[in-house]
């Protein structure tokens, strides 16, 4: 499945239930922001953020979505590693601006920490160095 048709399917969803479990919701029921400081220069960020993220069944495809908290001035990239092993990024989101990022299934019941990187675009308060970012994540089934 592409990317593309994959993030589609995700973005029609506003709540899934299963079970009677609310597995995915809107961005603005997100967490708060994780907030990360960069002590590299360039738009690579060299810290990453630390998500606690709960799998309820290895059989189930899970997403996150991450959302630019409403106070960036400025567009950054998200991106992580699924549980496949391959970086999955999003495109460059500005404030309020929401994205998937596919992290896979297999993963064992339980809980699990998920590294989150992000890269920063020239625009707005980055003028050429990524200082710091935040970021929002909730976790979403994908339906199959």
């Amino acid at each position: 499945m592409s990317l593309h048709s994959f993030t589609r399917r995700l973005i029609t969803l506003s709540s899934i239930v299963v079970s009677g479990v609310v597995v995915a919701t809107t961005a603005a029921q997100a967490n708060p922001p994780i907030i990360v400081n960069c002590n590299s220069s360039g738009q690579v960020c060299d810290q990453m953020a630390h998500y606690n993220f709960r799998s309820e069944s290895p059989y189930w495809d899970y997403a996150l979505q991450v959302t630019a908290p409403a106070t960036h001035c400025s567009e950054v990239k998200y991106f992580t590693t699924n549980r496949q092993g391959q970086r999955v990024e999003t495109e460059f989101l500005g404030p309020n601006r929401s994205a998937f990022l596919p992290i896979g299934s297999n993963w064992e019941r339980g809980n699990h920490t998920i590294q989150i990187g992000a890269i920063g675009r020239q625009g707005g308060c980055n003028v050429g160095t990524l200082s710091s970012w935040g970021i929002q994540v909730q976790p979403a089934v994908v339906p199959r």
